[in-house]
C-alpha cells in the first residue's frame, strides 16, 4: 500500500488533470498536458518509487560514440555551468534528443546520492518512460522549463528540482537537452529562477561551440554589436563559403540578422559589405565594421578562417554510384555521416522512423542524406 505522500501526490496529478485545481500559469498548461499523456496514454504509476532506467556500460558507450560532436562541444561548458550552481548543490546533466544522460558534472562527495535520485550517466528521462520531468518537456516542445518538485509526475522525483534548456544544432534540429537539478531545494517556486536563467544561457554557448566545431570547413563571422565583445564572446556566427554565401547561422544570428530564415544567401544581402572583404581580414588582427542591411543596426566581427580545409579525392571509377555521390567530408562530418546511417541500418532504411529516432524531421533527413552522398542499399 502507498505510504500517505504518495497518496497526496495521486490525488493531486488526478485533480489537475481533471481542473479541480487552481491554474498556477506559466508552466501549468504544459504539465497538466503531460500528465495526462504520462497517466492516460502511458499508463505509467504516478506512485511508483523506483528511479528512472539507466543504460548498460556497452549501451551507454554506443550512445556516446553517436553523440561524440555534441559531447566535444559541450564539456568545457558543463564544467564551468557545474562550478557556477555547485555550491547550491545541483548537478549538471547533459542528454541527447531521446533523453539519454551522455554526459554529467557533480561533486564527488556527493555522486552517490545524487545516483540514487536517479541522477545519473545513462538515466533515461523520456516522457513515455518516466512521465513529467524536465528533460522530457524540453523533448516535446523545444522550449525550456523548471519543473519544481511535485510538478513531477512520479513520485520518485517529487524532492527533485529541474531546469532544463534545449540545444540546437545547425538546421535548427534538438540535439540534446542541458539540466541542472537539485535534490533539496526551497520550496518557493521563484528560487529557481536565476538558475532557469543560466542553464538557458549555459544552452546557447554549446550550442555556439557545437556550431564552430561543426563549420570548420567555412569561413566564420563573429560579430557582436558591442565591439568590446567581439573577442570574448561574439553572439552572432554566420558561417560563409569561398563564393561569399552565407550557408549557416546560429540561433542568435536568425534571431536579429534579416534575411537569414533563407540559407544560403549572398552575405552582400544581409550586410554592407562585399564578401572580398571579409575574406581578406586577417585573423585576430582585423576587425570589420558594418551595419545590416535595411535598418543600419552597425555590428562589429571578426573572421575565422578556414580550420579544415576540403581535400582533394581521387575520381570515382565510373558506374560506382556510391563512390560519386561521395562528397569530401570532415572529420565532423564522418562521424555525422556514420550516426544517420547506423539509424537508417537500424529502421531499415524507413526515412519516418530514422527520422524518429535522430530527433530531426524527415525533410532535414532528406537534406543530410543528400549533403552526404548516402545511397540506399537497393540503389547501389
Amino acid at each position: 500500500m502507498p505510504y500517505v505522500p504518495q497518496v497526496r501526490h495521486i490525488d493531486r496529478i488526478r485533480r489537475l488533470i481533471e481542473g479541480r485545481m487552481p491554474d498556477r500559469g506559466g508552466d501549468a498548461t504544459r504539465l497538466v498536458s503531460s500528465y495526462w499523456r504520462s497517466l492516460e496514454q502511458y499508463h505509467l504509476d504516478p506512485g511508483l518509487t523506483k528511479g528512472p532506467r539507466i543504460l548498460s556500460a556497452p549501451e551507454l558507450r554506443d550512445v556516446q560514440h553517436r553523440e561524440e560532436s555534441v559531447l566535444r562541444a559541450s564539456g568545457e561548458c558543463l564544467s564551468r555551468l557545474h562550478e557556477t550552481v555547485r555550491e547550491a548543490d545541483y548537478c549538471v546533466m547533459l542528454t541527447d534528443a531521446q533523453g539519454v544522460t551522455i554526459d554529467y558534472r557533480v561533486d564527488r562527495d556527493r555522486r552517490h546520492d545524487f545516483k540514487r535520485a536517479g541522477l545519473y550517466l545513462g538515466s533515461c528521462w523520456s516522457e513515455q518512460e518516466e512521465g513529467t520531468c524536465g528533460v522530457a518537456a524540453v523533448l516535446l516542445d523545444s522550449q525550456p522549463i523548471t519543473v519544481h518538485k511535485t510538478d513531477h509526475f512520479r513520485a520518485a522525483f517529487t524532492s527533485l528540482t529541474c531546469s532544463a534548456s534545449p540545444i540546437f544544432g545547425l538546421d535548427g534540429e534538438l540535439i540534446g537537452v542541458l539540466d541542472a537539478s537539485a535534490i533539496r531545494s526551497p520550496d518557493e517556486r521563484e528560487s529557481q529562477r536565476l538558475i532557469n536563467h543560466i542553464v538557458r544561457h549555459s544552452a546557447v554557448l554549446i550550442e555556439d561551440s557545437f556550431f564552430l566545431n561543426a563549420t570548420t570547413h567555412y569561413w566564420v563571422l563573429l560579430a557582436h554589436r558591442n565591439r568590446h565583445y567581439v573577442e570574448a564572446q561574439p553572439e552572432i556566427l554566420i558561417a560563409f563559403d569561398a563564393r561569399g554565401n552565407a550557408v549557416a547561422a546560429n540561433r542568435r544570428a536568425k534571431e536579429c540578422v534579416p534575411g537569414l530564415d533563407r540559407l544560403p544567401r549572398p552575405v552582400s544581402e544581409l550586410f554592407d559589405v562585399r564578401a572580398e572583404r571579409l575574406l581578406d581580414v586577417r585573423p585576430g588582427r582585423d576587425m570589420v565594421s558594418m551595419k545590416f542591411v535595411g535598418n543600419g543596426s552597425p555590428l562589429y566581427a571578426r573572421v575565422r578562417p578556414p580550420v579544415i580545409r576540403a581535400q582533394r579525392q581521387p575520381a570515382p571509377k565510373p558506374r560506382d554510384p556510391a563512390a560519386q555521390a561521395q562528397p569530401t567530408l570532415t572529420d565532423i562530418d564522418a562521424l555525422e555521416r556514420d550516426r544517420i546511417v547506423a539509424a537508417l541500418t537500424d529502421a531499415k532504411w524507413h526515412p519516418d522512423e530514422t527520422a524518429r529516432t535522430l530527433g530531426i524531421s524527415r525533410a532535414t533527413l532528406y537534406r543530410r542524406i543528400a549533403k552526404f552522398g548516402i545511397v540506399p542499399p537497393h540503389r547501389r
